[in-house]
C-alpha cells in the first residue's frame, strides 16, 4: 500500500513555515522516494557553536570526523542492530548514531546502514552540524516506503528541543474507515509499554496485533514501536507517547500510516509488515514420525526426565500453597449499610491486610514517614515484608465526613484500572479503615510544580508529559471506563507523580459515578477547591464532564505559567491567573505568560506551548458546551492546528474574568464572571487554599 506524507502536514503549510523560521536551523528533503533527510545549518550547532573566524577549519574536521564515524557505523552496528560512535576534540568532536528496525537480519541491517550512511553524506553537506535520514532501499515498491534504517549525526550527543519536537507521520493513500482511534491507541500503547519495561529483544522494540473486528476481511491490525538505545527508558516512554497520539490524526480512515521520530519510530498497517515469528507462538513438532528410542535412549530419557519431574512437582506444590494463600487474602468485603448507597457496590473483592501489617510497615505510622493530610487524614509511606513500598491513606478517628469519602473512594478506584490513575492495593477495614495505595515516589505535583527550586526538575517536556497523561486518564473515567465517572476535584495536589514523572489521578473521595446515558446531574451543596470549580458547578450545583474539563483547563494553564490559580500575587499586578492570560493571548503575547523557570525562548517548541494554552483556555470557558471533552483535547494537545489557522474555534473570555474585555464575540455569560462567590446567599461549601471541603448530602 503507498504511503505518503499526511494531508495535515500539507493543509497547516503556514504553521510549519512558522516553526521553521523560528528555529532558523531546518532543512528538510527527500534524498530520494524512498527515503526522509532532514538537515540542520550549522546555525543548530550546540552547545558551543565555534567562532567565526574559526568556522571553516572547524566545519572541516567536523565532516572529516562525521565521514570517519559513517564509515565505521555499519560494521559497528550490524550485529546488534544499534551503535553510537563519536570521534574528535571540542567542537570538532561528532556524534553518529545507526540502528536497524528491529527484525532486520545483520547482514541486511549491515547493507542498509551502508546506504543510509552514502546517502546522508550526499544531501547534507559540510556546513549541515545535525542532520538525520530515515532510510529504505525501495524494495517494496512504496513511496516513502517503511524505515528499515535510521542514521543520525551531530555535535553533541544529546538531542535538542527541536529533534524531540520533530514527527513526520506517513500515511497510507488508500482510505479504509473501519479502524477507530481506541483501535490506534489500544494496539500501540501496549506495544509502547512492552518496549519499555526491559523484556523485549532487541530492547526498546516490539511488535504485535490486534483483532478488533473478526468478522472483517482486514479486522487484524499490525504494529512496531522503536526507540533509539542510547536513550532513557522515561525518554524512550515519553518519545512513543507523543508519536502514537500523532497516528490516529495523520493517519485516521487509512489503511495504516507512520510516525517518524529522532528517538522513537512508530508503525500500524491492516496487513502484516515485520517478521512474524518475532511475536509468533513458538513453533512445535509432531512425533508421530520419530524412531522409538532404543534402551540407551531410555536410559538417557529417565536421567533426565525424573529429576525434572521431582523439581516440577516441587514448584506445582509451591504454586498452590502461594494461590491458596492469596486466594485467602483476597476477600469480599462488606461495607456498612448507608442511606447514599443505592447501587450494586456494597460487595467488593479486594486484598485483606491486617493493621498490625500496616502498622510494622509504617513504623507505627511514624512521623517521619508521613507523606500528607488532608480532610479524610493521614497518608504515610510504608514498606512491606515483601520490599514493596506502598502509601497507606488512614482515615481519622475524628473525622465525620472521612468514612463516606474513604467508602466512596474505595468503591470507584477498585472498579478502575488505568496507568494515569493511581493503583489500589489493598485495604484494611477491622480495628482502623485504611487504604493501600501503590507508593508515588515525586508525591503530587503541587508539591514540584510550586516548589521554588524543585520546579526546575519540570523542563517543557516533562511537562507536557504531565497534562497528556492527566487528559488521558480524564478520556478513561469519562467515556472509556465501566462506569462514567467525574472526579469534581481535579486540581494538582490530587495528581500524584510516580518516579518517572508519569502523573496519576488520585483522590476518588468526592467522585461521582454515572449511568451510561447520564451527562449530567444536580448535587444540593457543591463540594470542592476555589478556583478549580467551574462557574455551572460552583452556582448552582449542575456537575457534568464538563465540570471536570474546566478543573484540567485549570491546571494545564498553571503548568504553562508556574503561578497557582488562587495566587493572585505572583501574577503582575495581583491579576487572577485565567483573566492575566487571557489579557495576554486577547493581545498576541501569550508567549509571555511562560514560567520563567522553563528558560528563554527557544529553550521550549513554541507551538506547542501555544497549543497548550489555547487548550487551556478553551476548557476555561464559561459556557461548559462550550468546552472541548476529554477525547477531543487528547487529539488537540497532538495537533499542531490552532484557532489561528482556521483548524478549531478560537477561545473567548475565560470564566471568572476580572477587568475590562471589549472583545468577547463568540463567548457566552451565562454566569456573572465579576461577583465572587461569597456575595451569593447560598455560596457552596468550598476552600480558598488547595484542601478540600467536603458535605455529603443524601443522593
Amino acid at each position: 500500500m503507498p504511503l505518503s506524507p499526511s494531508g495535515h502536514i500539507h493543509g497547516r503549510g503556514l504553521l510549519f513555515i512558522a516553526m521553521v523560521a523560528s528555529l532558523s536551523t531546518v532543512v528538510t528533503s527527500q534524498a530520494s522516494k524512498y527515503s526522509w533527510v532532514d538537515c540542520q545549518s550549522s546555525a543548530a550547532a550546540s552547545p558551543s557553536p565555534p567562532s567565526p573566524s574559526s568556522s571553516s577549519s572547524t566545519n572541516t574536521t567536523f565532516w572529516s570526523n562525521v565521514v570517519a564515524l559513517l564509515d565505521a557505523l555499519p560494521s559497528s552496528a550490524a550485529p546488534t542492530g544499534f551503535a553510537s560512535l563519536s570521534r574528535g576534540n571540542g567542537t570538532d568532536r561528532a556524534f553518529v548514531r545507526g540502528m536497524c528496525r528491529g527484525d532486520t537480519a545483520p547482514a541486511s541491517c549491515a547493507t542498509y546502514l551502508r546506504d543510509a550512511a552514502q546517502s546522508i553524506r550526499s544531501s547534507c553537506n559540510s556546513s549541515s552540524r545535525r542532520a538525520a535520514i530515515w532510510y529504505d532501499d525501495g524494495s517494496g515498491g512504496r513511496v516513502p516506503a517503511p524505515m528499515f534504517s535510521f542514521v543520525s549525526y551531530a555535535d553533541t550527543n544529546t538531542s535538542t528541543a527541536y529533534e524531540d519536537a520533530f514527527r513526520q507521520p506517513f500515511q497510507n493513500i488508500d482510505e479504509f474507515s473501519d479502524i477507530g482511534a481506541w483501535v490506534y491507541f489500544t494496539l500501540m500503547s501496549s506495544l509502547a509499554a512492552r518496549a519499555i519495561n526491559g523484556s523485549s529483544t532487541p530492547p526498546m522494540f516490539a511488535t504485535g496485533e490486534m483483532v478488533y473486528d473478526p468478522n472483517a476481511r482486514n479486522g487484524t491490525i499490525y504494529g512496531l514501536v522503536q526507540c533509539t538505545r542510547d536513550r532513557t527508558v522515561t525518554q524512550c516512554d515519553q518519545c512513543l507517547r507523543i508519536s502514537v497520539l500523532r497516528l490516529p490524526e495523520c493517519c485516521l480512515k487509512h489503511r495504516g500510516g507512520m510516525v517518524l521520530g529522532y528517538n522513537c519510530y512508530v508503525r500500524m498497517e491492516v496487513y502484516p509488515f515485520y517478521e512474524l515469528a518475532l511475536d509468533g507462538p513458538a513453533s512445535t513438532t509432531m512425533a508421530s514420525d520419530r524412531q522409538r528410542p532404543g534402551k540407551k535412549g531410555m536410559v538417557v530419557i529417565l536421567a533426565v526426565s525424573l529429576p525434572v519431574g521431582v523439581v516440577l512437582g516441587a514448584v506445582t506444590i509451591n504454586f498452590l500453597v502461594v494461590f491458596r494463600y492469596k486466594r485467602k487474602r483476597k476477600q469480599k468485603i462488606k461495607l456498612p449499610d448507608n442511606n447514599d448507597s443505592d447501587d450494586d457496590i456494597s460487595n467488593i473483592e479486594l486484598d485483606q491486610l491486617n493493621l498490625p501489617m500496616l502498622a510494622a510497615a509504617t513504623n507505627n505510622f511514624a512521623k517521619d514517614n508521613k507523606l500528607g493530610e488532608g480532610g479524610f487524614g493521614e497518608v504515610f509511606k510504608g514498606i512491606l515484608p515483601d520490599g514493596e513500598v506502598i502509601a497507606v491513606k488512614r482515615l481519622s478517628k475524628h473525622s465525620s465526613q472521612g468514612f463516606h469519602e474513604l467508602k466512596n473512594e474505595l468503591v470507584l478506584i477498585a472498579k478502575l484500572k488505568h496507568r494515569n490513575l493511581v493503583r489500589l492495593i489493598g485495604v484494611c477495614l477491622k480495628e482502623e479503615k485504611l487504604l493501600v495505595y501503590e507508593y508515588m515516589a515525586n508525591r503530587s505535583l503541587d508539591t514540584i510544580l510550586f516548589h521554588p527550586v524543585k520546579r526546575q526538575q519540570l523542563d517543557w517536556s516533562k511537562r507536557f508529559m504531565i497534562i497528556c497523561g492527566i487528559a488521558r486518564g480524564l478520556l478513561y473515567l469519562h467515556e472509556e471506563s465501566c462506569l462514567r465517572v467525574i472526579h469534581r476535584d481535579l486540581k494538582p495536589s490530587n495528581v500524584l507523580l510516580d518516579a518517572d514523572l508519569n502523573p496519576k489521578i488520585s483522590d476518588f473521595g468526592l467522585a461521582r459515578a454515572f449511568i451510561r446515558d447520564q451527562s449530567r446531574d444536580v448535587t444540593i451543596r457543591p463540594v470542592g477547591t476555589l478556583g478549580y470549580m467551574s462557574p455551572e458547578y460552583a452556582y448552582l450545583g449542575h456537575v457534568s464532564t464538563k465540570s471536570d474539563m474546566f478543573s484540567f483547563g485549570v491546571i494545564v494553564l498553571e503548568m504553562v505559567t508556574g503561578r497557582r490559580i488562587n495566587g493572585m500575587t505572583e501574577c503582575p499586578d495581583s491579576t487572577p491567573l485565567l483573566s492575566y492570560v487571557w489579557g495576554k493571548w486577547r493581545t498576541g503575547s501569550a508567549i509571555d505568560v511562560v514560567d520563567v523557570s522553563l528558560g528563554a525562548r527557544g529553550h521550549y517548541p513554541e507551538c506547542e506551548v501555544l497549543n497548550c494554552i489555547e487548550v487551556g483556555l478553551l476548557c476555561v470557558q464559561e459556557n461548559p458546551e462550550d468546552r472541548p471533552d476529554a477525547s477531543t483535547v487528547v487529539l488537540m494537545l497532538s495537533s499542531p492546528t490552532t484557532s489561528s489557522n482556521g483548524g478549531r474555534q478560537a477561545p473567548s473570555r475565560p470564566a471568572f474574568f476580572f477587568g475590562s474585555d471589549n472583545s468577547t464575540a463568540g463567548g457566552h455569560a451565562p454566569f456573572s464572571s465579576s461577583a465572587s462567590i461569597e456575595q451569593t446567599s447560598t455560596a457552596p461549601v468550598v476552600s480558598n487554599n488547595d484542601v478540600t471541603m467536603s458535605e455529603f448530602q443524601p443522593r
